[in-house]
């Protein structure tokens, strides 16, 4: 029986990205609300481990950081059903939204 941890979700680095991948709810850590520069709203971000990808890729260098490493990922609203992406706002509840200016935060590769 599948649960909601088992749901595969699109996942990118970028928000204005294209190149995606797709990880498991459950191997989504530190859901919180982020808005990074040139974003229009808040968007629900993530850290994946690099090894986590059940499909695809997104581009992050694994010779600069200890293997496996943890990526920052982006999920926007309109890759989700509706309900995935409730759940995944559920879960980043007590986190308000964040707004990122200047330099790109929104690439870092470790936890913060």
């Amino acid at each position: 029986m599948m649960t909601l941890d088992d749901l595969l979700i699109p996942v990118q680095r970028e928000w204005k990205g294209w190149k995606t991948a797709v990880v498991r709810l459950a191997d989504l850590e530190h859901i919180h609300w982020l808005q990074p520069n040139g974003a229009p709203v808040p968007l629900v971000h993530g850290y994946v481990f690099c090894t986590s990808f059940v499909t695809g890729d997104i581009p992050h260098d694994c010779e600069r950081a200890p293997f496996p490493h943890r990526l920052l990922v982006c999920v926007l609203k309109r890759h989700l059903a509706p309900y995935a992406h409730a759940e995944l706002a559920r879960r980043a509840v007590g986190q308000p939204p964040v707004s990122r200016h200047g330099g790109d935060s929104h690439l870092r590769t470790t936890s913060p």
